[in-house]
């Protein structure tokens, strides 16, 4: 969400970043909005995370930012924002989400109300109309000495401002271009100084004739802002903002304080949605939001003529926002004219494609091996001549003319216009396709329970808390069998976690009942699960606490003794091996690499069912695709509870794997060495037989509903709810 928590993420102050620069840069042309920097590389200390990369924004074009967990996608959207890469155009606006973290604090003594809090945040808007109170005043003004004031001080705000800026990039560079950025900041300097002393001797000064022609053309200036900044329309807007992000009216009008920390964080959502910006850069903006809040930002950000720059591992969320995909992989910045999932389905034709090539090509060297061989020896025989000229042409093309038969286009492979400058050979090598390894994760399945019998039963559960009037849930009924799948959605408030609360025996019904197998045990994956990691207490002798000291601790304290070589062997099958388990303090762990450890802690001893609130948040996708493959092949029981389209039809549901793909997709998954994962390891919990799917409950309104038609059935709620809102809000724009 807006204030970026996670492990790992770098602040400005710790980039660097450097640019091919000329005279004939974008920063020169003001009026461009592009983003088209070359050479750029960025680096954390002696860390390089992008080296000599394109960095490329076209405007008005939604990008989808795609990378491994810790390869730089945070750190290049915060070298962005920060304008610490060298090159890019000052008149631009960028925004990133973070960069409104400020706003989800309350300040001491704070009383605005929601919807005031989020247009305060609105930093220029709120400069502005500030100005254009006061420049009012002095225009307005009797007094010429007062109008002066007025203008010397707003000069001095100006230039102070100035400084700012121009220290903050001097800090920032070196060698030439830091010298002249050093300039600068020494003319910034001076020039703060000349109207600080003009203001301290205003009183005495004498007046400049022009002095309220001056004071008149700031105004108009100030004036053009707010109108550039749709200022009357601000409040309608943030309100709209809100209540797409699941505001009522009397939250909005409630104070802001009295927020917890993830409506906080939607409240600094809502301000980066509202304030007005060239750039805007959104780092998992869809963390902790209902599907209901998701769908709908979808929408808003699909209308948006903005450059947009999105960090999600929600892959649907994804797909239905962005038009064109920008992968960081190897430290480099590869581009893609498509959706992230479109980009997969053209890496695994490519990969295809070219290793039927090579396959093709290597048959044909052989076969003319075999007959150089054979034409040497009848050579040989006969002493016939022409057989062995023959014999060296076949020789000399596989030395000097093999590899690529056809361009890069298509066409047939000319030496003078395919291979123009030094080669060391007449021919292109056919590139073998590379991709990053596949995360793999590993989970062992439970010993088959001695007796039949569902695992979980809900019948007619209510539960109210203490002192409240009615029920919070009210007639709860549900059964979780053996092997059984079974998916919790709806909107975030409605009685979700405290239903997996009940299931763990942590709250008690009111009225029902709730049977348990007399052998369940219940891995429990909560929302709160990686916080309680980072919370983590030095060990008593007062060691550094690491995942592998973690794990050991925490089932010592459990009265089990886990022999190192088997936790190591279990973080390993999650992904944290050597010296990352070991060595890494748990502080400095990514939030994905806690969710992995949290979910070792889990599994290591499988129990018979598995509850899983959220477990997809902080994770990338990769590590999302081996989970599900990974639950997906899990013999126990999976109740999980997730805003997650993909993951739940993948698990519960039990679709394909490449179901999210684009429907015009004639790819049959080969080149890829995961091309049977979406039908391996399917089956029910005797083994026997492909298991049928899981069900999908809605939780709303106190109640529970079954989807029968599982997340699509849900989705389509939602998307109708979304539309009937937007029919009734247009209809009271009109009136």
């Amino acid at each position: 969400m807006a204030p970026k928590s996670k492990q790992g993420t770098a602040t400005p102050s710790l980039i660097t970043a450097v640019s091919q620069q000329s005279r004939f840069h974008t920063e020169t042309l003001d009026t461009s909005l592009e983003v088209d920097l070359k050479g750029v590389t960025i680096s954390i200390g002696e860390r390089e995370l992008i080296t000599n990369s394109h960095l490329r924004f076209k405007n008005g074009v939604r990008y989808g930012l795609v990378g491994r967990n810790g390869s730089g996608k945070s750190t290049l959207l915060s070298a962005i924002a920060g304008r610490l890469i060298p090159g890019l155009n000052p008149s631009i606006r960028i925004l990133l989400l973070s960069q409104v973290e400020d706003s989800a604090r309350a300040t001491v003594g704070e009383t605005a109300s929601v919807l005031e809090h989020v247009v305060k945040g609105d930093k220029e808007r709120q400069a502005a109309m500030a100005q254009f109170e006061v420049l009012t005043k002095a225009v307005e003004s009797t007094s010429l000495r007062e109008t002066q004031r007025i203008v010397y001080q707003l000069r001095v705000e100006k230039r102070t401002q100035e400084l700012q800026d121009a220290r903050k990039v001097a800090s920032r560079r070196s060698g030439a271009r830091g010298k002249v950025a050093r300039q600068e900041e020494i003319e910034a300097e001076e020039n703060l100084k000349k109207a600080e002393e003009l203001l301290a001797n205003v009183a005495t000064a004498e007046l400049e004739t022009d002095i309220m022609n001056q004071a008149l053309e700031m105004l108009q200036q100030v004036q053009v802002t707010l109108e550039l900044l749709e200022t009357e329309t601000t409040e309608a807007r943030a309100a709209t903002i809100l209540s797409g992000l699941g505001f009522s009216q009397e939250m909005m009008d409630g104070a802001y304080p009295a927020l917890s920390g993830g409506w906080r964080s939607r409240c600094s959502l809502a301000t980066s949605l509202l304030v007005q910006s060239d750039v805007l850069l959104l780092d998992e903006p869809s963390n902790f939001l209902d599907l209901e809040a998701i769908i709908w930002l979808e929408g808003f950000l699909g209308s948006q003529s903005r450059t947009l720059v999105l960090i999600s591992h929600d892959q649907a969320f994804l797909n239905n926002v962005v038009e064109e995909t920008i992968i960081l992989r190897n430290n480099k910045l590869e581009y893609f004219e498509g959706t992230p999932a479109a980009f997969e389905v053209a890496e695994r034709k490519k990969a295809k494609h070219l290793t039927g090539m090579q396959e093709a090509l290597d048959r044909k060297r052989e076969h003319i091996e075999k007959s150089i061989q054979q034409g040497k020896e009848s050579a040989k025989k006969t002493g016939d001549e022409n057989r062995q000229k023959m014999v060296k042409s076949r020789q000399k093309k596989l030395d000097e003319r093999w590899g690529l038969e056809r361009s890069a286009k298509g066409t047939k492979f000319k030496l003078n216009r395919d291979m123009v400058g030094y080669f060391e050979s007449n021919r292109v090598e056919i590139e073998k396709p590379t991709f990053e390894p596949p995360v793999k994760i590993k989970i062992e399945n439970p010993e088959k329970l001695r007796t039949i019998g569902d695992l979980l039963h809900f019948d007619a559960v209510d539960f109210r808390f203490p002192k409240a009037k009615k029920p919070f849930l009210e007639g709860i009924t549900f059964t979780v069998n053996q092997g059984g799948r079974c998916a919790f959605v709806g909107a975030n408030g409605q009685g979700k976690s405290t239903i997996a609360k009940l299931i763990m025996g942590k709250l008690q019904p009111t009225k029902g009942t709730i049977t348990r197998h007399p052998l369940l045990k219940i891995g429990y994956f909560s929302q709160h699960s990686v916080e309680e990691l980072s919370a983590a207490q030095p060990s008593a002798d007062g060691s550094p606490v690491t995942a592998l000291s973690y794990f050991l601790r925490y089932f010592a304290d459990q009265g089990t003794q886990v022999p190192e070589q088997d936790a190591r062997k279990c973080l390993g099958s999650f992904g944290l091996q050597g010296r990352t388990a070991s060595d890494t303090l748990l502080t400095q762990l990514s939030g994905g690499q806690k969710v992995r450890l949290a979910l070792a802690l889990v599994v290591f001893i499988p129990p018979p069912l598995l509850l899983l609130d959220e477990v997809t948040t902080h994770v990338d996708f990769p590590t999302i695709r081996a989970l599900a493959k990974a639950l997906r092949g899990f013999s126990g029981a999976i109740v999980i509870i997730t805003h997650d389209r993909w993951f739940s039809r993948v698990v519960v549901e039990r679709e394909s794997m490449r179901h999210m793909e684009p429907e015009d997709s004639d790819d049959d998954g080969a080149g890829d060495d995961e091309s049977d994962e979406d039908e391996e390891d399917v089956f029910d919990a005797k083994g026997k037989g492909k298991a049928p799917p899981g069900k999908t409950y809605r939780v709303g309104g106190g109640k529970l509903k079954e989807m029968e038609k599982g997340m699509a059935q849900y989705v389509g709620l939602v998307e109708r709810k979304l539309a009937r809102q937007k029919r009734e809000e247009e209809k009271r724009g009109k009136s």
